[in-house]
């Protein structure tokens, strides 16, 4: 059966003892990491525990200890699972280190080195709590290609390749271009293509494992096969055509949010403003971004625009009329054609139009008040499922119902989520609750955290925990169990 979308709204080296990448104690401060394919400029640590504020910090390679840090993000106390932390691609190493960090300095400011004695690396057992882990990275922006691809970033751990596969049915398909890897960080690979480029093209990491120099794969039965980590092959998607790539976002708080009641943990607001943000924006010529609101379930009247110059745009930004702001918005890109800077779609005859790709407009729906994302899927066999996308405005969680009448029951697991954007959300079901409806459906819900930092205790103590209100109920809404 296919599998629907649901999204809902309303309903210097340091000398430590390094401890196995796999120890947790759920009780003190913990890291357990994986080797893993690293996508975009970022990595993923798949659980932390922490007793008290801190940061989760990553670290390149050093003659075989950490070195120099290349990114950071702040956790509230508590468990925290596939932690997401932005890197320095272009200093990163194959060999990456995960470090717990205190925040005991300025709070949510990571000050060490900078202030003395703040923000030291947490300990457990009298040892600092890092673990080591493998990473394979592939930075390629969105470009437009004229006989050459270029990756500003590929990182591996042996002697490689980069294969650029076709784009066929959102897929790599064939080869037709390849550049040779060294170990470590290569940087602004630069890839001549055999044909004209699709859509889409997915640069791959590839062993070279055959004869040294010579790209094998596909001739020479069981050489220079792709690179797989954490079991997933090195590759990426990326875009040759006009395009937008924008993540959900707050611009709209819920109905229950009240800094004096968030313990101090809620997005400072600051971070809050009605600006839209677009992670990045291919324009072929100079365009625009149009911030349509939403309209049944479609694109309305124009809140907003974003103004682009030829080419890749990374991070850009504009204002939303806080009158207009609906809590889906839909980026569209348009051309700027006419007067350049003056968005004049609607206004003058023929300027400005809407871009389309393949007769279809560049344009598609962004969640912009406290909301999840999540697919049909079956509990995994290690008793998990995973919500797509969480989007909060303080820290808070997400907590699985059984079903019970068609509706939410008892709470069957729970995973802590920070402020903002939460991807792939991986919470840990009570299988011995999995029984009747719930086998079939279950019910997330979005819950702040208000009592005790990283302690769920919705039901248990008064007034902490509570659901978060939108639309004038719980932001809640059934899953199916496949």
């Amino acid at each position: 059966m296919k599998s629907k979308i649901l999204s809902f709204l309303l309903i210097a080296v340091l000398a430590m003892a390094v401890l196995p990448a796999s120890a947790q104690d759920m009780m003190g401060n913990s890291v357990e990491v994986a080797d893993q394919v690293s996508l975009n400029g970022s990595v993923t640590v798949p659980s932390v525990t922490t007793d008290g504020p801190g940061w989760m910090v990553i670290h390149i390679d050093n003659d075989g200890g950490p070195g120099p840090v290349i990114g950071q993000t702040h956790l509230a106390p508590g468990h925290h699972s596939n932690v997401r932390v932005a890197i320095d691609v272009a200093q990163a190493t194959p060999v990456l280190y995960a470090m717990l960090h205190v925040d005991d300095g300025e709070a949510g400011v990571y000050e060490f080195g900078s202030v003395e004695g703040a923000d030291a690396p947490a300990t457990n057992d009298g040892g600092v709590v890092v673990a080591p882990f493998t990473s394979h990275a592939i930075w390629a922006a969105p470009q437009v290609v004229d006989g050459t691809f270029t990756a500003a970033n590929i990182i591996t751990d042996g002697p490689g390749w980069l294969a650029i596969h076709q784009g066929v049915d959102g897929g790599p398909g064939p080869v037709i271009g390849t550049a040779q890897l060294e170990a470590g960080n290569n940087a602004n690979v630069t890839v001549e293509l055999s044909e004209a480029a699709a859509n889409q093209l997915f640069p791959m990491i590839h062993v070279d494992d055959g004869e040294a120099g010579v790209y094998e794969f596909g001739t020479v039965e069981g050489a220079d096969g792709p690179v797989r980590a954490g079991g997933a092959v090195a590759v990426t998607g990326v875009s040759t055509v006009p395009s937008i790539a924008a993540h959900p976002q707050i611009l709209i708080h819920a109905e229950n949010w009240d800094s004096s009641d968030m313990g101090g943990m809620m997005m400072d607001d600051d971070m809050m403003g009605l600006t839209f943000t677009a992670a990045w924006a291919l324009s072929d010529g100079p365009g625009w971004i149009a911030l349509h609101t939403d309209a049944d379930g479609g694109p309305g009247p124009v809140a907003g625009v974003i103004q682009l110059e030829d080419g890749l745009n990374m991070n850009v930004s504009g204002e939303v009329d806080p009158d207009m702001v609906t809590p889906v918005m839909w980026p569209m890109l348009h051309t700027d054609d006419g007067e350049v800077g003056t968005y004049e779609f609607g206004t003058v005859d023929g300027a400005d139009a809407p871009v389309a790709v393949d007769g279809e407009v560049v344009v598609f729906p962004v969640n912009v008040a406290p909301s999840f994302t999540a697919t049909a899927q079956p509990i995994s066999e290690d008793g998990t499922i995973v919500i797509s996308n969480a989007l909060i405005d303080a820290h808070g969680w997400i907590a699985i119902h059984s079903s019970v009448d068609g509706g939410p029951g008892p709470v069957i697991g729970t995973a802590r989520l920070a402020p903002g954007s939460n991807n792939n959300v991986v919470v840990s079901i009570d299988m011995g609750m999995v029984d009747g409806a719930a086998a079939d459906q279950v019910f997330p819900m979005l819950h702040y955290d208000t009592g005790e930092a990283g302690v769920y205790e919705f039901g248990s103590v008064e007034g902490a925990d509570g659901p978060t209100v939108f639309g004038g109920g719980p932001v809640v809404g059934p899953l199916e169990i496949q």
